[in-house]
């Protein structure tokens, strides 16, 4: 009995982590999923502004306004380039939260296994106690017809 209250309490920890994990695989894909949209809007943002800049250099702008542009063009390429580090680090931590997480539920799978074999072992001996009972009280009953 005390070895089967340690397999559920070993098995109730594996649980809770695998939940744990799970949570945090969660979180690791909001991230990803906030930074990969980010980085979509500056991409958008980045084709709207050149397309305004097209659109004005065919009208014709000075070279104040030029310069402008292609300052805030290279500001955002830059933010663009470290939303890509960011997204690819976002990656990255997805990547080794599912690995953590498929780690632990093996694990669980392993504390279920064993205790589910333990709980057929059990059983099993059940049903011989009981068999061996009922075969001790059938040879009492036919021992005592011969009397």
């Amino acid at each position: 009995m005390t070895q089967n209250s340690a397999l559920t309490t070993l098995k109730d920890l594996a649980e809770k982590e695998v939940d744990d994990a799970a949570l945090k695989l969660g979180e690791m894909r909001r991230g990803c999923q906030q930074a990969e949209e980010q980085l979509k809007m500056l991409i958008e943002y980045q084709h709207e502004y050149r397309s305004s800049l097209n659109n004005n250099m065919s009208q014709g702008i000075d070279n104040q306004r030029w310069q402008n542009y292609q300052q805030f063009i290279q500001t955002l390429e830059k933010a663009i380039e470290q939303h890509r580090q960011q997204l690819a680090q976002w990656n990255e931590k997805v990547d080794s939260a599912l690995g953590s997480w498929r780690e632990k539920k093996q694990r669980l799978q392993a504390w279920q296994t064993l205790q589910d074999r333990q709980s057929a072992a059990a059983l099993l001996a059940e049903n011989r106690l009981d068999q061996k009972k009922m075969d001790e009280f059938a040879q009492r009953a036919s021992l005592r017809k011969i009397e």
